[in-house]
């Protein structure tokens, strides 16, 4: 029979592979024989060949090169007496046992230690199994051993089952914690409430008797009295989800007229229906008796009529109809000829937190609680709620609700009238009314520079406009499309916009300016309320010249504008020139990649290895793959065609990229690179393989080459696992602790709660002082109203320090998945010390940063790096309380720490710590506190390794200790 593959001998009679010479006259079997012993050699895992008494036969050169024994010492020995099985005498007599089972036709599997690694001394764990060989005749013939390392499973198993049971230990823990959030949120905003209401109550005093006052001093007053409504009505929302969250909204049901309650809430807009021009219809009947709680009831009927009033047009029309649905039930249906919500959106603006927009484009303002609220409040009837288009246009929103109380609810009978919260109802139309006329365009001489405002709110308009006036044409307008089409009909030297507008958010509208050549070139200052690090960075290095976080100051506002504006002329010109470079740069690309075209079309393909081999190939139970030097499948085994879903004709020729998952391409490429070169002998790694039906497979690959020849083209040789399970586990592990570490976090903010209240109550109670202030100048005769105005002054800028703390304390504590920006070290430094502060200083602690200048940016989540300085501090603090007889201090300094990274320090002078506790502090559950989980370091470190970085501690000279971290350094700021 003529031998396979003959062109291998044609320019030489024998080739040597390692221990095996082929010749050229050597017979068909001969051959074959020679193949599967390249093949034997070559391949990673543990696999030989027995006779049916367990005589050894043949062994592969990696198994014996683990065992550290020679093939001819074991060859027609039996194979239980080997160097892996001497263990114990319990191993050998198990193998004995095995070869036995198997020479009757039983497949053995199991796992076990052996002597396998650094030339036989250390053991390994492994995948054993022996299978039985049969003739055609069916009768066992051959023994095949085959063992796959596990150790490094075997750890992970175990360390998974261990992190698993610590979870679970940790759940209740977990649970007490989660309902101690939400307690705190309760008081919170129960906190809040009562420095509100001194701050609308003064104001609605000075208001009412305040005929000295000017018209502007009035209206700044309404604005002041606006938006404190608004802030109150926030701060009631977040209160009413905290009773949720707890369990604790239960119904107070009551026998209620509410067609009555519905014209009541009704009442309080038919002022301002004729203010807009609007046509306010409501239709009840006479009387409509039902179990229902008033209180909630009305707080659905304002959600929904706030929502209409809001979002109609002037003009426009709004009906209120309140009817029986079919038995036991009513309807209640609120219309509205405003812009309708969209059908993807319909059952998504009932979710928390969710407004009716696409990304930056605005639908539905505020904070995306109401309609969330009144979904609540329905569904506790018992109701429905949905939305829908109304005929004509608009959206038509819709309550469905039982009339009776569910069987064995408590019912209170008609007695006093209902109370309404008119307070509440009030204060929402007020937020409505703030809604005014279009701003005026500013007038100024035309030779002034042109600045086009684009800001959904008109207060917010009418101010900025008010700030720029004088110095600029100020064009002011409502929304993003109008933005485009008054720059479209005389381009402006500036825009300031909002990101969160009607009909064209912010970024898009930023998109389509780009794409006209006349408006490419226009700077664009951002005003926005979003203080998303990642859009603002992402709006920054792409689109926008400057990007300003409200609350901000009139004088800061005329800087920058000016500072834009005054730059125009130079920007263009250097935009010009890099339009230039870059269309050389284009070209140059172009004439490169033609080139590298040309240059791989010159390549000759290797030649396709036609060597086949089968009996110990065929067998094995993990997958096998051969392939050339450019990863092209030559051909697989049984099981790594059935873990793919290939046929084996099917997986010739598919290149390992196109069964790789996308990210993993880069990664194996380089690997295949570093076989090729030379650099490696072999490599492994876990990886991601997509599946002929597309379905996601990890496994573990092993990978090595087998040396060619001048007349045989090397190849590499795959051993492939699934460990799809495996990785599953893992995902579930790492999503647990993404969870804890939040927890923790929480965890961090309830025990500063004493420090939070102070840096809350801080203006509030400037602000009531401020209040009264304002009151004994406007009373003066004749009043100071310079001084009542500088007070107030104080009252607005206090305000937005106690609502800026809140936002920082939501921001800390708020459920996401990490996300990676750039941000500058002594940003975060400065958000972490100020929730501290307060804290610090109430224990006679001083706290002092240190930032180098110009360090450079990193890529972090920034929330989680909040968190490990957090950590640090809080623990530097509490080990100060035990420090008496010297000062207390805790530094934080950043610095420079190589090229690549830069490294943050937080040194106290406390007690410090002993040998032990160093090596071990950083473990998970271990604390040196009474009270503590032993969390706070583990997931620290955690979280700097996870970012690059590592995380460590040192004794100082002194007293105390010094907790070191280091973050590399953002890509684009590397030298």
């Amino acid at each position: 029979m003529p031998i396979a593959n003959d062109q291998l001998f044609k320019d030489t009679p024998t080739i040597a592979v390692g221990e095996v010479t082929m010749h050229a006259d050597d017979d068909f079997l001969q051959h074959r024989e020679k193949l599967a012993r390249v093949v034997l050699d070559e391949m990673y895992q543990f696999v030989g060949l027995l006779d049916v008494n367990g005589i050894t036969l043949e062994i592969n050169r990696a198994a014996l090169e683990g065992a550290g024994v020679r093939l001819e010492d074991i060859l027609g020995k039996p194979f239980w007496t080997a160097h892996w099985w001497a263990t114990s005498m319990e191993s050998q007599a198990m193998q004995r046992d095995m070869i036995r089972r198997a020479a009757a036709g039983e497949f053995v599997r199991c796992d076990v230690e052996i002597y396998g690694q650094a030339a036989g001394e250390k053991t390994i764990i492994v995948d054993y199994s022996l299978r039985p060989i049969r003739d055609r005749h069916g009768k066992v013939v051959f023994l095949l051993p085959e063992g796959r390392n596990i150790t490094e499973k075997k750890r992970a198993e175990a360390e998974i089952a261990r992190k698993n049971e610590e979870l679970q230990r940790l759940l209740e823990q977990i649970r007490q914690l989660n309902q101690e959030r939400i307690d705190f949120f309760a008081n919170v905003s129960h906190e809040l409430r009562t420095p509100l209401t001194l701050i609308l109550g003064p104001l609605a005093a000075i208001l009412a008797s305040a005929d000295n006052l000017t018209a502007l001093q009035k209206r700044d007053l309404g604005v002041i009295q606006r938006n404190a409504s608004t802030l109150t009505k926030h701060v009631n929302d977040l209160l009413d989800l905290a009773k949720f969250d707890a369990g604790k909204a239960a119904l107070r049901y009551a026998r209620v007229d509410l067609a009555q309650a519905v014209r009541q809430v009704a009442a309080h807009f038919d002022a301002l229906a004729p203010q807009r021009a609007l046509s306010f219809v409501v239709s009840t009947p006479d009387a409509l008796l039902a179990d229902a709680d008033a209180e909630k009831f009305d707080r659905v009927v304002l959600n929904l009529l706030s929502n209409a009033f809001k979002f109609t047009p002037d003009g426009g029309r709004i009906r209120c109809s309140l009817a029986l649905a079919g038995t036991g039930r009513l309807l209640l249906s609120i219309q509205d000829s405003g812009p309708g919500v969209t059908a993807d959106m319909r059952a998504k603006i009932f979710e928390r937190f969710r407004q009716g927009q696409g990304g930056t484009t605005r639908d539905f303002g505020g904070t995306g609680l109401g309609l969330a609220i009144a979904k609540e409040f329905v569904e506790l009837h018992g109701g429905t709620i949905a939305v829908s288009q109304a005929p004509g246009g608009g959206a038509l929103f819709q309550v469905e609700m039982p009339l009776s109380a569910p069987e064995g609810a408590y019912v209170r009978r008609i007695g006093a009238p209902a109370v309404h919260d008119d307070v509440g109802i009030e204060n929402a139309v007020k937020e409505l009314q703030g809604i005014e006329p279009e701003v005026e365009e500013r007038g100024a001489p035309l030779d002034r520079p042109l600045v086009l405002v684009a800001e959904d709110n008109p207060e917010m308009r009418r101010f900025i406009a008010e700030v720029l006036g004088g110095l600029y044409r100020v064009v002011p307008v409502a929304d993003g499309a109008e933005a485009l089409a008054r720059a479209l009909a005389e381009p402006p030297d500036l825009v300031v916009m909002d990101l969160m507008m009607p009909k064209l958010g912010g970024d898009l509208l930023v998109d389509a300016m780009r794409l006209q050549p006349t408006l490419a070139n226009v700077p664009v200052l951002v005003l926005s309320a979003m203080a998303n690090e990642e859009l603002r960075l992402k709006l920054l290095s792409e689109l926008v010249q400057d990007y300003v976080t409200k609350p901000f100051s009139a004088p800061e506002l005329r800087i920058r504008v000016r500072n834009l504006v005054t730059m125009k002329r130079a920007r263009e010109a250097l935009q010009k020139e890099l339009a230039s470079q870059n269309a050389d740069l284009a070209q140059l690309t172009a004439q490169f990649i033609a080139g590298r075209q040309e240059l791989q079309a010159s390549h000759e393909a290797l030649r396709k290895s036609e060597s086949r081999w089968r009996a110990v190939y065929e067998n094995s139970a993990v997958g096998i793959v051969l392939t050339d030097m450019d990863g092209i499948i030559i051909e697989a085994n049984p099981a790594y065609q059935r873990m793919l879903g290939y046929a084996a004709d099917e997986i010739r020729g598919i290149s390992l990229m196109e069964i790789t998952g996308e990210s993993d391409r880069d990664t194996t490429r380089s690997h295949i690179g570093q076989l090729v070169s030379g650099a490696v002998r072999e490599y492994h790694l876990q990886k991601c393989y997509r599946r002929k039906d597309g379905k996601t497979l990890w496994a573990s690959a092993s990978v090595s080459p087998v040396p060619g020849s001048d007349a045989m083209a090397p190849m590499l040789v795959g051993i492939v696992e699934d460990i799809t399970e495996r990785k599953r586990a893992e995902e579930t592990l790492a999503q647990t602790q993404v969870e804890l570490a939040r927890v923790a976090r929480v965890t961090t903010m309830g025990e500063l709660a004493a420090s939070i209240a102070h840096e809350v109550n801080q203006p509030l109670a400037a602000i009531v002082t401020n209040g009264h202030a304002s009151l004994r100048w406007l009373a003066a005769q004749p009043p100071n109203v310079k001084e009542a105005n500088d007070a107030l002054q104080h009252v607005i800028r206090d305000a937005n320090r106690a609502s800026g703390v809140i936002a920082r304390i939501r921001g800390f504590i708020r459920r996401c998945e990490p996300v990676r920006a750039e941000a500058h070290i002594g940003d975060v430094i400065a958000d972490v010390v100020g929730l501290i502060q307060g804290e610090a200083g109430s224990l006679d602690i001083a706290l002092t940063t240190e930032v180098a200048p110009d360090l450079p940016a990193v890529a972090v989540d920034r929330v989680q790096l909040q968190q490990v300085i957090l950590n640090l501090l809080m623990n530097a603090v509490e080990a100060l309380t035990q420090v008496t007889g010297r000062p207390r201090t805790v530094a934080v300094r950043a610095q420079r720490y190589s090229p690549d990274a830069i490294a943050v320090a937080v040194r106290d002078v406390g007690p410090g710590l002993d040998a032990l506790h160093v090596s071990t502090i950083f473990d998970a559950f271990h604390t040196t506190k009474p009270t503590g989980m032993g969390m706070g370091l583990s997931i620290s470190r955690s979280i700097v390794e996870a970012h690059g970085g590592r995380l460590w501690c040192v004794p100082n000279d002194g007293p105390g200790v010094t907790f070191w971290f280091t973050l590399p350094v953002a890509r684009e700021e590397r030298p």
